[in-house]
């Protein structure tokens, strides 16, 4: 090989890294991509949550619209009340607001 031929292999072995490190560490190479799906990641796990959120608030406001029975269950348990015909005892010891 000669000179030139040795000084052109090198020249090119050499563009051909600086143009990898240019993909790999530039803006908008490799590692940002890398950075920007992982985020992509994350927000589409919140969009699911809170989409499953939704649609449980969704069929919680059907319930207390139609479903008498959610109602007084809700009534009964949530808010500590009773029907006419019902009794509630309470241990004086409970701390329910603790």
């Amino acid at each position: 090989m000669t000179i030139i031929e040795k000084t052109g292999f090198y020249l090119s072995i050499f563009v051909i890294i600086a143009l990898l490190a240019l993909i790999i560490f530039s803006k908008n190479g490799f590692l940002d991509y890398r950075l920007l799906d992982l985020k992509n990641v994350e927000v589409q796990d919140q969009i699911d949550k809170v989409e499953s959120e939704n649609q449980r608030l969704e069929k919680e406001i059907i319930s207390l619209k139609t479903d008498m029975n959610y109602i007084k269950h809700l009534a009964k348990h949530e808010y500590d009340m009773a029907e006419e015909d019902e009794l509630i005892f309470k241990d004086k010891f409970t701390n329910r607001g603790n």
